[in-house]
């Protein structure tokens, strides 16, 4: 593991990036929103996440690129809920909806680095970082205590978030990376930066069930299968021609922006998977966790994997950034996969997954896996 200054906050906090490296993978993290900036797989030197050049870039961003997103990821139904009896109200940032938190979000605050012995051995490299976010500051119930670990290994990338609070709360964490395969900008006829698009990306999810929306992109609680759907990717598509088919339908979201369903809610709440096992470093995860889904295009592919009960698939709508090397963002420019718990869960009857319980440890694992096939 390397590690650079890598500028200061406007609040004048300093912030460090942190070079993770296996044969395979390059991963570049900084800790401000415990974010990963670059994803450089190695054989093909290509970059497959969209990212800014400098800390400025990051703070003036609206996209969350690359970040760790919570306590609550997603969006709140009219920006309150209830908890223990306890109504709980946030200033909206989503239309009438609060969205990944608001202003104190995990995703804009500096974590530390947690003190551990020498881990780059076999083939993987390791850091923890770890933050905590005070009752006070983000309105949540009870200070939660988040801990991250980024292991690159291999051909994965594998991020563990183990987290607590210290009342019953509501904890819904993701990572936020936007991915696409084709890597580096190309320059356009009219000779500005753009990103090329993913519409030219395969894509097939595991998830043959999800969420249709009531209003303001809130789900109705209703799951419905994705059979003869706009959502059905349970064979490879072509998302460009998804995109096209369907235009009409998608107009309201630009595209997808919609929650997949692995596994249906249980009816028990405080259900935010409490820790049973614990892995080693070098296991293989994937073992252990569900596939979301696949995306490739014809010399790449990457698996997303977790043991969230769900995942919303984001294929950048609204994107209208610029990023890394002065190039564009608009939308289609990166695709998101974010393992978590159904948005607005905590106000959803028969969800409620995303419940904590005091002084209860729990963890949502991801990991990312490239492949590399014969063009």
């Amino acid at each position: 593991m390397k590690r650079f200054d890598w500028g200061t906050t406007a609040n004048g906090e300093p912030v460090t990036m942190y070079e993770l490296e296996s044969d395979t993978i390059k991963l570049r993290v900084i800790d401000r929103g415990a974010t990963i900036v670059d994803f450089i797989v190695k054989p093909l030197e290509r970059n497959i996440v969209l990212g800014y050049d400098s800390l400025q870039g990051y703070e003036e961003g609206t996209a969350y690129l690359g970040a760790s997103v919570g306590r609550v990821a997603n969006r709140i139904a009219g920006a309150r809920c209830e908890i223990d009896g306890t109504e709980y109200h946030w200033k909206p940032n989503n239309g009438p909806n609060l969205l990944h938190s608001g202003e104190n979000s995990l995703s804009f605050d500096v974590w530390h680095l947690v003190p551990q012995s020498a881990k780059q051995a076999f083939n993987y490299d390791k850091i923890t970082l770890a933050t905590m976010l005070r009752s006070e500051e983000d309105g949540f119930p009870g200070d939660l205590r988040v801990q991250l670990d980024i292991i690159v290994n291999g051909a994965d990338v594998n991020l563990t978030y183990r987290y607590m609070t210290s009342r019953n709360s509501v904890v819904n964490i993701t990572g936020h990376s936007y991915f696409n395969l084709n890597g580096t900008a190309a320059n356009t006829n009219e000779g500005r930066k753009e990103q090329s698009l993913i519409t030219n990306h395969q894509l097939r999810l595991d998830a043959i069930r999800y969420m249709p929306f009531g209003e303001n992109q809130i789900p109705t609680g209703h799951i419905a299968s994705v059979e003869r759907t706009p959502f059905d990717f349970s064979v490879w598509r072509t998302l460009g021609n998804s995109l096209n088919a369907y235009k009409e339908e998608l107009a309201e979201y630009r595209g997808y922006d919609h929650q997949y369903v692995l596994r249906l809610p249980t009816t028990s709440k405080m259900f935010a998977l409490p820790v049973n096992h614990r892995f080693s470093d070098r296991e293989d995860m994937t073992k252990h966790l569900a596939l979301c889904g696949t995306m490739h295009v014809a010399d790449l592919a990457l698996e997303v994997y977790s043991n969230a009960p769900g995942f919303q698939l984001y294929t950048g709508n609204w994107l209208d950034e610029t990023g890394r090397d002065g190039v564009h963002y608009g939308p289609y420019s990166g695709m998101c996969i974010e393992p978590q718990f159904a948005p607005n869960d905590v106000n959803l009857p028969n969800f409620g997954e995303s419940l904590t319980k005091a002084g209860t440890i729990y963890e949502r694992h991801i990991t990312y896996r490239v492949d590399l096939l014969n063009g």
